[in-house]
């Protein structure tokens, strides 16, 4: 991975110091100083660097870097790169790294493959917004959505690309094992330096498109009034969510309704519309009025009553059974039985499960 990295990071470079517009030079020169820091650090006492030294030695002065040609990379590929190491030991992050760079040198290049790549980084944030419960995810959750958006790859730039690189690396590593996205990276075997005008290309398959369009309108009609009451913990009537469903379904807005139960499956409207528009905050915290009000509760309690809300506030309904899994049972092993007595624990799980209810026919 260090020598895949290592290798995109001088092709973006290399391009970018191409380009026109002064903020991308300027980002393909930090991306250069950072390459001439690593090689400026490579060991004097590794048998290995030692047999790439008088390379090694050229390329530890950073004058060398300037005025790159074609024959510059190809000895930086076969002498510098091979050396490299990352000090970084998270391997997902840097796989993500992999992905982002490789986008970006896409964009740049106007190759059509940015298409497959930015279908990567949308399906990585998708999996990254079931995480609402852990913090430092949460934390991002406003990038993660941002990623979603067909608006935002409309005119996502190259800067923008990077600064989504930076704020969600860190956050892979909370991906489950068997649902973490394998990044591939494929190179060319011939290197060219001409820069080409770059356009991004946007594009999905049908499913994934038609996902996103629910999601996206759904969370535009934040003042309908059935969604408000969904939003806001307030019991819905069986008149309330017919209407609704005639307005997703028979003016149109979404399609039809096979069209949504193939994509979906066949689940209660209320129940699903609330997981898509979440649970507001103060109203989930009203709810847990009772728990939350007792001047009593360990900095542990308090913590673990966070995560249910802002679980909540992201996913809208949570199954009682979690409290016994992560990210709870991180708090405390044994989940809410751990950290509350019977009773209150019982108090909990009926509140949540009230919650729950609130998203059905009253």
């Amino acid at each position: 991975m260090s020598l895949r990295l290592f290798e995109l990071r001088l092709r973006l470079a290399f391009v970018l110091l191409q380009e026109d517009a002064q903020d991308l030079k300027d980002y393909g020169q930090s991306i250069i100083n950072e390459l001439i820091k690593q090689t400026q650090n490579l060991s004097t006492d590794s048998f290995v660097v030692r047999q790439h030294w008088e390379v090694v030695e050229k390329y530890k002065d950073a004058n060398a870097w300037n005025a790159l040609t074609d024959l510059d990379i190809k000895e930086l590929f076969d002498h510098i790169a091979p050396l490299m190491t990352e000090t970084d030991q998270d391997e997902l992050a840097k796989r993500f790294d992999a992905l982002m760079l490789d986008l970006q040198l896409s964009v740049l290049k106007g190759e059509k493959k940015q298409m497959n790549l930015i279908e990567k980084v949308v399906s990585t944030a998708g999996k990254l917004s079931k995480k609402a419960s852990i913090p430092t995810v949460n934390k991002k959750m406003e990038t993660i959505r941002t990623v979603q958006s067909k608006q935002y790859w409309e005119t996502a730039s190259i800067i923008s690309i990077e600064k989504i690189r930076i704020e969600l690396r860190d956050l892979i590593k909370f991906l489950d094992f068997e649902n973490t996205p394998v990044f591939y990276t494929m190179f060319e075997d011939e290197f060219s330096g001409n820069s080409k005008e770059h356009e991004l290309i946007y594009g999905f398959n049908d499913l994934e498109a038609y996902k996103r369009k629910v999601e996206q309108y759904l969370k535009q009609q934040s003042t309908n009034l059935t969604i408000y009451k969904l939003k806001n913990n307030i019991p819905i009537t069986k008149l309330e969510l017919d209407e609704l469903e005639r307005m997703l379904f028979e003016q149109g807005a979404l399609g039809t309704k096979e069209e949504f139960i193939k994509a979906y499956g066949e689940q209660p409207l209320g129940k699903f519309i609330r997981n898509i528009v979440g649970l507001e905050t103060a109203a989930a915290k009203q709810a847990f009025g009772e728990i939350l009000n007792n001047q009593n509760l360990t900095a542990q309690q308090i913590r673990f009553m966070d995560t249910i809300i802002n679980f909540l506030s992201v996913k809208g309904i949570i199954d009682p059974a979690m409290l016994f899994e992560p990210p709870f049972t991180d708090i405390n092993s044994a989940g809410v039985m751990g950290l509350f007595d019977e009773v209150t624990s019982g108090k909990i799980i009926q509140l949540i499960e009230k919650i729950n209810l609130n998203a059905e026919v009253a």
